[in-house]
């Protein structure tokens, strides 16, 4: 007898291989799977977030629009000093914020060059939309990816339609299909839940994100959607998946997520790659507690060997 109810997975799959490149946009959680999918495949093959993190579909959009277009400007209506006294980027997350304005766009700048020449070159684009509501800037009139604790004052919140999700996306999409022919878009939704919105709030503004993928997703051959939200909501259904605050999937929500979206998208190789290079990892985080014995020597030894063969196995 089966007590949990098992999510089914796309049948559209994409055989990801050690030699693949993926690029990772939006929530908290398209950073938890990145880092995972990172830690996973070769280096260099994975960006997460090139912009930090993203909630909203309009600030996502804009963000790959400006990497997709290839120009990255930043008048003095993008770069602002805050109340706390840092630079920060209304497009960026608070992971580029700086204390001078040099610092700030040379961050925000190494960071896009990377993703550009990512995206360029990627196989699969994974975006996680957390949320429809948006904070737009009364005085500047776009949307911000994140309001650097500016006084509230400062902005007009509102929630984004399917409507004019969709419109701006189908857009994107078509360019996507245009530029890079060969790459795939894979939407989720995070399953993070907006208590401040109140539970009902936020399971409507869950319900107008799916409304627009499941749009995106049948109009684009070239896009599809994982259920990572189904997953959680409906596969693990237990608060003892959830952080402390019982908002927040836990890590082990995350990693069981991580599992299947594994099972979906790797290829053999990949498979094997990925078994053999977290191995490799876990011996080489191990710190013996008598690195001088003989017994520490010949682990040291073992783990060179192992190196060597691996590297010689997967030379990419």
């Amino acid at each position: 007898m089966e007590f949990r109810t098992v999510v089914d997975l796309p049948k559209q799959k994409f055989q990801l291989s050690p030699r693949s490149r993926v690029v990772f946009m939006g929530s908290c959680f398209a950073q938890n799977i990145g880092e995972r999918m990172a830690a996973t495949m070769p280096d260099g093959s994975v960006c997460v977030n090139p912009f930090g993190v993203l909630y909203n579909p309009e600030s996502i959009r804009t963000a790959l629009e400006i990497l997709v277009f290839g120009s990255l400007f930043f008048p003095d209506e993008f770069l602002f000093r805050g109340q706390d006294g840092l630079w920060h980027s209304w497009l960026h997350s608070g992971a580029f914020s700086a204390e001078s304005r040099e610092e700030c766009a040379e961050a925000v700048v190494s960071s896009y060059e990377d993703a550009v020449s990512q995206l360029r070159t990627a196989d699969l684009l994974c975006v996680t939309f957390g949320t429809n509501r948006v904070y737009e800037h009364r005085e500047k009139g776009f949307v911000v990816g994140n309001c650097h604790k500016e006084t509230s004052g400062s902005f007009m919140e509102r929630g984004l339609g399917v409507e004019e999700i969709v419109s701006g996306w189908n857009t994107l999409l078509a360019e996507f299909q245009k530029e890079y022919p060969a790459l795939k878009v894979v939407f989720t939704i995070s399953p993070y839940r907006y208590a401040k919105y109140g539970f009902h709030d936020s399971q409507v503004a869950k319900s107008t994100l799916m409304l627009a993928v499941d749009r995106l997703c049948a109009e684009h051959g070239n896009a599809c959607y994982f259920p990572a939200y189904e997953i959680v909501l409906d596969e693990l259904r237990d608060y003892r998946f959830y952080d402390a605050d019982m908002l927040h999937p836990s890590s082990q929500a995350s990693e069981y997520v991580w599992k299947r979206f594994r099972e979906w998208c790797f290829s053999e190789d990949m498979k094997q790659y990925a078994a053999e290079r977290e191995a490799l990892l876990k011996a080489e985080a191990h710190r013996p507690l008598h690195p001088e014995s003989e017994e520490a020597q010949r682990f040291m030894k073992k783990l060179e060997k192992q190196r060597e063969a691996f590297k010689k196995k997967w030379t990419l």
